[in-house]
């Protein structure tokens, strides 16, 4: 039996909470190691915090104690396997066909899904998939760095984006992946030098001149839509991106970057059935302790995608159960274990599963108020917002209409504060257990660099609301609480 192995006195149903925090950790690479106050680089520990008011779900959160008790359940599950193997394949399918069921996706999708430790771990797999024939060189187009995931740039270049690696060795970041050929990266400027974000109908031009070029080159093409991005833009538009795929066909790969998952389940069938990978997170919106991902595959992409050859280049970053078998070439992955993954999606589809319970109806009509709030705080002297677009996707009104994430530059004695003093004040609020999204650079005023800090709302924190009568209500009051708080600390800088 899986008891007898040399894991059982932490893979045991009564698992510690240390315990527990230690496989939550583990798989990952060292934005998720835990620093002597038992935290990682987000400022967030591995089990509850309940003294902790968290409004960061655009980097990472804590994990809660409802979805805790969900990872021992799993825990449990393990352990009565009769081997770490058997375990491990059984928990990635199970999880597989959770997500599929969670997403109205019908269960053959679960043959189409594929997960990894992070969201730039999927950009990696997704440029891998791209680029088709091993032989041919691919240019991904993607958005500003600083809109998306630190290390994607890497990941879509095919070089290390950082220092550990689920499965593979240590390495320095930017080195070139073993094998892999570094291919060409174009980025596409959301914003102005000022901060303002870029008109649309701008960045649409840039992202089909960008694609132009690269057809031209005759390799393979990646075209990488954010949505949403750091600040909450989407970019390209659907339509855009809905064109080029028409235009280009197979020549073309779309992806999706919905890492921070603040979709519907019906934006999602659409972006699928308009043939674009879809890259989610369980670790931003959703709620879930940060490093798991999946990348959902097009059913009209997916047989063509299950035959293409899988580079062996992937073994640090993906394991064989990581894939549907569906994926022929899946051997060439190391068939070894991360029970860190399985148990953070575990945390995160109990997150989602309890968003999916929350009537649709009194989810637009809670944001609809939260918002309208939010964004009277934001409009005081104290702050800056930086607009969120309101985007009907595919010209549908639905719960994610609404923004969930709030970028917001912030204002001392002296004026705007700059990107050091912003990134002290943030790490000051985290000390203080006040968690925010990490500040985010914006362009330049006054000469000097500006960075943006993020308010974002989570799926329980909103599917909370939606339950209480007075759910709209007791969650403005504490957002209006942590601006205030914002406010004071920041007018005692400069």
């Amino acid at each position: 039996m899986f008891q007898s192995s040399a894991n059982a006195a932490v893979l045991h149903a009564a698992a510690t909470d240390a315990e527990l925090a230690r496989w939550l950790v583990a798989g990952g690479d060292e934005r998720i190691v835990l620093n002597a106050l038992g935290r990682n680089r987000y400022g967030c520990a591995a089990v509850p915090e309940p003294r902790t008011t968290s409004f960061s779900s655009s980097t990472a959160s804590t994990i809660t104690p409802q979805a805790l008790a969900a990872v021992r359940e799993r825990l449990q599950a393990i352990e009565a396997q009769a081997s770490p193997r058997e375990a491990y394949h059984a928990g990635t399918a199970d999880i597989r066909r959770r997500l599929a069921a969670l997403c109205d996706l019908p269960p053959a999708a679960a043959d189409g899904i594929v997960l990894a430790a992070s969201g730039t771990d999927l950009h990696l797999i997704a440029a891998d998939l791209a680029r088709g024939d091993r032989s041919r060189r691919l240019i991904s187009i993607m958005a500003e760095a600083g809109e998306t995931g630190r290390g994607v740039s890497n990941a879509l270049s095919g070089r290390r984006y950082a220092a550990a690696s689920p499965y593979g060795p240590a390495a320095s970041q930017g080195q070139p992946l073993p094998e892999a050929q570094c291919a060409g990266l174009i980025k596409i400027p959301l914003r102005e030098a000022c901060g303002a974000a870029r008109a649309p109908q701008a960045v649409d031009a840039d992202v089909e001149a960008a694609v132009a070029r690269a057809m031209a080159a005759q390799g393979g093409v990646l075209l990488v839509m954010v949505d949403v991005s750091k600040t909450g833009l989407v970019a390209p538009s659907a339509e855009c991106a809905m064109r080029l795929k028409r235009r280009y066909g197979a020549a073309l790969t779309v992806m999706v970057d919905a890492c921070q998952f603040r979709l519907s389940v019906e934006s999602l069938a659409d972006y699928l059935a308009a043939g674009f990978l879809v890259a989610v997170t369980g670790s931003k919106f959703i709620g879930g302790p940060p490093f798991s991902g999946a990348l959902l595959l097009p059913p009209s992409e997916s047989e063509r995608l299950h035959r293409m050859p899988i580079s062996p280049t992937l073994g640090d970053y993906s394991a064989r159960a990581d894939w549907p078998a569906a994926f022929v070439s899946r051997s060439v992955l190391p068939d070894v274990q991360s029970f860190g993954l399985l148990l953070r999606w575990e945390a995160a589809l109990h997150e989602l599963e309890a968003f999916r319970e929350a009537p649709v109806a009194r989810l637009q009509a809670v944001l609809g108020q939260v918002c309208a709030a939010v964004e009277a705080c934001l409009a005081t002297r104290a702050f800056e917002a930086l607009p969120v677009p309101r985007v009907r996707r595919f010209g549908r009104d639905g719960w994610d209409i609404e923004p969930t994430l709030f970028p917001f530059l912030v204002r001392g004695a002296s004026g705007l504060l700059s990107a050091d003093q912003v990134q002290g004040l943030y790490q000051g609020l985290s000390d203080a257990r006040i968690l925010l999204g990490q500040p985010v650079p914006v362009g330049r005023r006054d000469g000097r660099p500006v960075s943006a800090l993020r308010l974002a709302l989570s799926a329980r924190q909103v599917a909370e609301a939606a339950r209480a009568e007075d759910g709209a209500e007791t969650l403005t009051a504490m957002i209006a609480a942590v601006l205030e708080t914002v406010a004071a600390r920041a007018a005692a800088v400069g």
